[in-house]
C-alpha cells in the first residue's frame, strides 16, 4: 500500500459533507457540544473517516476503531499514556487487577459502600458524585497502592487536576487550556514528589502492597527505578481514579433514568452488570483515545500513513447501527458490545476493579437507597473533553434501609 501526506489528501473526502463533518469534529474536540455529545458524535460517524489534517485522522464506526486498538504497529498517543510497558511490569500489574484479585477486594468494597450510605443517610438525600463516585474508587485504589486513608482528599483534589493532562485532546484542538494545564503540571509535580516518598518508604520497610510488588520487580536483571516506580502508581491512581468514578456516577444517573432498572437489580442482583455494560456502552467516560500510527497501516480500507494520529471517538463507535438496531436506546439486555476499556494490547488493566465497584454501588443503591429520585433539575456535567463525568447528581429518597439487609451471594 503506497501511503503518505499526498495520497491521504485525495482519500480524505472533500465538498459539503466531509467539511460538516470536519467541523462537528473541531466542535467536539473543542468541548462545544453541550451536555449531549451524541447527535453530533452520531453525524460525525455518518460521514466516515474525517481528516482533520493531513497527519490526523479522526475515526468512528465501531469497525474503524476496533481496527485500530487492536492493530499492532499503534501506540497510546496522549500525554498521559499509561507507563506500564515493560512485559514484568505489566504482569505485575496484571496480577494486582486481575479476576481473581479484585474479587478479593469485594467485602473492602462492600464494607466502604455501605460506610458512604450510611453517612448520608440521616440527611435524606445523597449527591452521587462526592457521597458515592469520588470517595469509593479513591479508597479502594489507596489500598491497593497501601496510601494512608487520611490522604485521600489531598489525592483527589490533585487528580482531579491532573485530569486535563491525561488525554487534553490532539494539538490544538483539545479542550484544555492553558490555565487548566498549568493545573495538571503543578498536580503532576506534587504527586510525583508524593510518590516518590512513599516508595522510598517501601524501599525502607516492604510491604505487600502494589508500590512494594512494583519495587520488587525484575525487568530482564535491572530492578525498576524509584522514579519509574513512582510514575506507574501516579498514573494507575490518575487514571483509574476519575474514569471509574465517572462510571459509578453515569450508573446510577442511568437507574434513575430507567427506574424499572431498580426493581429488576433489586430483584435479581446479577442485572447490576448489565446495566454497568450498557452505561459503558451508552455513555462511556472515556470519550475518545488516541493513537499513533508507527507503520503504514490499512484500516477497513482506509489507508494511514506512519505518523498519523488517530482520534477514536469510541462514544460514537459504541452507537453505531451496525451493532443494534437501536442503539442509541438504554438496553441493559446482557448484549452491550463496547470497546470502552480499549482492545488487544491496549485493553485497560483497571478494568475488573472498575466494575466491581460500580457493580457493588448499584446492588446497594437499589436496597437501601427507598424510592430514589431527581432531587434538583438536570444532572450536571463537567466541561466536555476526553473524559466525560457528572459534577453533581442530587438523589432524594424516601428513606434509607440500614447495612444489615444481607448481601446477594455469590458477590455482586
Amino acid at each position: 500500500m503506497e501511503s503518505g501526506p499526498s495520497t491521504v489528501r485525495l482519500l480524505s473526502g472533500n465538498g459539503p459533507d466531509h467539511e460538516e463533518a470536519r467541523g462537528l469534529v473541531l466542535r467536539f474536540l473543542g468541548g462545544d457540544v453541550g451536555s449531549d455529545p451524541y447527535p453530533v458524535l452520531n453525524r460525525i460517524r455518518q460521514a466516515g473517516p474525517v481528516w482533520v489534517r493531513d497527519d490526523l485522522l479522526v475515526l468512528s464506526s465501531r469497525a474503524h476503531c476496533e481496527a485500530a486498538l487492536r492493530a499492532t504497529d499503534t501506540a497510546p498517543a496522549s500525554a498521559g499514556a499509561c507507563p506500564v510497558s515493560a512485559a514484568r511490569l505489566r504482569r505485575a500489574a496484571d496480577r494486582a487487577f486481575s479476576a481473581d484479585a479484585v474479587t478479593d477486594l469485594a467485602p473492602l468494597v462492600r464494607r466502604l459502600v455501605d460506610d458512604r450510605l450510611d453517612s448520608v443517610a440521616a440527611r435524606g438525600r445523597l449527591e452521587a458524585v462526592s457521597d458515592l463516585a469520588h470517595p469509593l474508587p479513591m479508597a479502594v485504589l489507596s489500598h491497593l497502592l497501601g496510601l494512608p486513608a487520611s490522604d485521600a482528599q489531598w489525592l483527589h483534589r490533585r487528580a482531579v487536576a491532573l485530569a486535563p493532562a491525561l488525554d487534553p485532546g490532539p494539538a490544538g484542538t483539545g479542550t484544555a487550556g492553558p490555565a487548566n494545564l498549568a493545573g495538571s503540571r503543578q498536580a503532576e509535580t506534587e504527586l510525583e514528589a508524593y510518590f516518590a516518598e512513599a516508595v522510598e518508604r517501601r524501599r525502607r520497610n516492604g510491604g505487600d502492597d502494589l508500590l512494594s510488588r512494583l519495587i520488587r520487580v525484575d525487568d530482564g536483571g535491572e530492578r525498576l527505578t524509584d522514579a519509574k516506580t513512582a510514575s506507574v502508581g501516579r498514573f494507575l491512581l490518575g487514571a483509574g481514579y476519575e474514569t471509574t468514578a465517572a462510571l459509578v456516577s453515569g450508573s446510577v444517573l442511568a437507574l434513575l433514568r430507567a427506574p424499572q432498572e431498580i426493581d429488576t437489580v433489586r430483584k435479581d442482583p446479577g442485572h447490576a452488570g448489565h446495566v454497568v455494560e450498557e452505561t459503558l456502552r451508552l455513555d462511556p467516560p472515556l470519550q475518545m483515545v488516541q493513537r499513533r500510527a508507527s507503520a503504514d497501516l490499512d484500516l477497513c480500507g482506509t489507508p494511514v500513513a506512519r505518523g498519523t494520529l488517530m482520534v477514536l471517538l469510541l462514544a460514537a463507535a459504541h452507537r453505531d447501527p451496525a451493532l443494534a438496531s437501536s442503539p442509541d436506546v438504554f438496553a441493559p439486555d446482557g448484549a452491550s458490545p463496547h470497546l470502552a476499556f480499549g482492545a488487544g494490547r491496549h485493553h485497560c488493566l483497571g478494568a475488573p476493579l472498575a466494575r466491581l465497584v460500580a457493580r457493588t454501588v448499584l446492588v446497594r443503591f437499589t436496597q437501601r437507597v427507598l424510592g430514589p429520585r431527581f432531587a434538583l433539575g438536570s444532572p450536571s456535567y463537567r466541561p466536555a473533553g476526553a473524559l466525560r463525568g457528572l459534577r453533581a447528581l442530587w438523589v432524594d429518597a424516601d428513606g434509607f434501609a440500614g447495612r444489615d439487609l444481607p448481601w446477594p451471594e455469590p458477590p455482586a
